[in-house]
């Protein structure tokens, strides 16, 4: 089996937010979303599952095209005595019939190469079944090696069939931590910050209240859908991590997103609001078809500077 480091590009620094940013049409909820969603169910498991044994572009994909984001931020409440924290964020995994595992096996080699202190799973980590996710469990078990741990949250798609429960408990058995509306503290070097996970937007429970009181307010929040963003910059986290996007999965050059996921216009890389960034992956897997373009796949490796 190959293995290659994935191509890299930085990330372009914070963009500023007003607050007020707002599309027409409301991704999160409504009758597109409801279609949006039975049409995502009925491709991924009952047309693809017959298809993929003759046909699996995807993998091609991502053998050619998947990258590496870079970030450095500086968060502003960030902790002062803790050292610097090497984070890897991975999202949108989507496991099932468009991902082959000897793909995700060579992409997580290749990752835990460089060393992270933390590995974050940002949600979707299934397509269609929690079922999807058992072929793929002991591939995604080495992530856990990681000195801070790996730590996982639930995404949409990890609602759409079964019992998420399963989810949570094969990643346990792998070392895998599964964050839902609570928060724990991390030790790192010098000092403590304390790591958050909120439920999915969308078919998720969300708790804030759950959430603030279990360890005080998190430093570092995983939350799946971007537009958890505003809630979070409200109770003055500091960094906010998500997927969901898919940067749009198909771009035209130069243009905004083709599929848009966030109603607040959060479809990828850095975004600055008041004293809070938030970090938005393309993600590594595809829903729908099996193909992107203009928002190639890729995990992102920020690095968290306390301020001086």
């Amino acid at each position: 089996m190959s293995l290659k480091l994935p191509k890299k590009r930085q990330l372009a620094p914070p963009r500023e937010m007003t607050g007020k940013e707002r599309r027409r049409i409301n991704p999160n909820k409504g009758w597109i979303k409801v279609l949006e969603r039975n049409a995502d169910i009925v491709i991924s498991r009952f047309l693809f599952p017959y298809m993929a044994s003759v046909w699996s572009p995807y993998c091609w994909l991502l053998d050619k095209r998947f990258s590496l984001g870079e970030i450095s931020v500086t968060p502003t409440g960030w902790p002062k005595d803790v050292d610097p924290l090497r984070i890897l964020l991975i999202t949108d995994i989507h496991a099932g019939i468009f991902l082959q595992a000897e793909t995700l096996a060579k992409i997580v080699e290749s990752l835990l190469r460089l060393n992270p202190d933390m590995v974050v799973l940002g949600g979707d980590i299934v397509s269609g079944h929690v079922s999807d996710l058992d072929p793929f469990v002991k591939i995604l078990a080495p992530l856990s090696q990681a000195r801070l741990g790996a730590w996982f949250c639930y995404g949409n798609h990890d609602y759409f069939g079964g019992d998420p429960e399963d989810i949570k408990n094969h990643l346990d058995h792998v070392g895998i931590k599964t964050l839902k509306n609570e928060a724990v503290p991390i030790h790192h070097g010098q000092g403590n910050f304390v790591l958050g996970g909120i439920d999915d937007l969308i078919l998720g429970r969300p708790d804030w209240e759950r959430l603030l009181s279990s360890h005080g307010r998190p430093h570092l929040l995983l939350a799946h859908n971007p537009d958890h963003f505003y809630e979070a910059a409200a109770c003055g986290i500091p960094l906010t991590l998500s997927g969901h996007t898919h940067g749009g999965q198909i771009r035209f050059p130069n243009g905004g997103p083709i599929i848009r996921q966030s109603r607040f216009c959060l479809d990828e890389g850095a975004y600055a609001l008041h004293t809070s960034t938030l970090i938005v992956s393309r993600g590594l897997g595809s829903v729908l078809i099996p193909w992107r373009w203009g928002a190639d796949p890729e995990a992102v490796i920020i690095q968290v500077t306390s301020p001086t």
